[in-house]
């Protein structure tokens, strides 16, 4: 099922939305995680933001030399700035997303050697362990494909807790000029949330007629009032069985989406969040936490 939202030429939603002034791009010296560095520049261009470039563990040394041996050159990144340290990659990391003003990282989904099959890299785990308040990771796969913000989904699963990722959508789809896409997946088998502001989906979905008219209303009016600009949004609603985390995947993959917006629901200790993980490793473009 799916619903356009009317043009309320509604622009003034755009001042409620949520800002980046530093984005974070960690790298580790492997090729593997230059795969960030297309979507760091794209988005440092978007917002815009001043690019840090982190590298940790050894002493500092020329930013010119450090950045030869990171393998990356600085027309990739006009305008960054080195970040340099001794300390451990994940303290640096989370030192600096402390410390910048509204700083977001984007790294790559294995930085850092992985030691188990179903985890991350070792410094990405780390990081996704302190709670940070924004990150973009980017897996592998996307390797030297360019970077464009055209399309922007919001995962939601109809509880208040993901409500938090609506202005960060709606903030880079103004920027971007991007179509938003507002994804609900229903588990028919999942059961109703109890969180309070939660809106659950109907329990007839056998009879789409009876309810979901009036459910999508009350859902688009709650994305409205957290500030994704009318202007802006396309409501798609799916509603199917399966693992929530295969169906974003799943969509984002068939519509082309460039970025997947979701709540970060933490619990990453010991490669659990299955859900976030499948998504992350298989939509097929970058994924913000929140």
């Amino acid at each position: 099922m799916g619903a356009a939202l009317p043009n309320s030429g509604n622009a003034e939603m755009s001042t409620r939305t949520s800002s980046v002034s530093n984005i974070i791009l960690p790298l580790d010296g492997r090729d593997l995680c230059r795969v960030a560095i297309p979507v760091a520049r794209g988005l440092a261009e978007l917002y815009p933001a001043t690019l840090h470039v982190v590298y940790a563990g050894e002493p500092t040394i020329d930013p010119n030399v450090r950045l030869a041996r990171l393998g990356a050159q600085w027309d990739e990144i006009p305008g960054a700035i080195m970040d340099q340290s001794s300390e451990a990659a994940p303290e640096l990391i989370v030192r600096s997303a402390k410390e910048l003003t509204h700083a977001l990282i984007v790294m790559c989904t294995h930085t850092g050697p992985s030691h188990q099959p179903d985890c991350f890299g070792r410094v990405t785990e780390a990081v996704l362990a302190s709670d940070p308040g924004q990150i973009v990771l980017v897996a592998p796969d996307r390797y030297k494909k360019p970077f464009k913000v055209s399309r922007v989904v919001l995962a939601h699963d109809g509880t208040s807790r993901c409500d938090v990722g609506a202005a960060p959508a709606a903030d880079i789809a103004l920027r971007a000029g991007a179509e938003l896409f507002v994804l609900h997946v229903a588990a028919p088998r999942a059961g109703h949330p109890k969180e309070l502001g939660s809106v659950p989906a109907p329990q007839y979905m056998d009879q789409p007629h009876h309810e979901w008219p009036s459910w999508a209303e009350e859902f688009i009016s709650r994305m409205l009032a957290l500030g994704a600009p009318a202007a802006s949004i396309r409501f798609k609603l799916t509603v199917r069985g399966g693992q929530p985390g295969s169906e974003v995947a799943q969509f984002s993959r068939k519509q082309d989406i460039d970025l997947v917006v979701m709540a970060n629901s933490g619990n990453w200790a010991n490669c659990k969040n299955t859900g976030m993980r499948v998504v992350i490793q298989t939509c097929g473009c970058p994924v913000l936490l929140v």
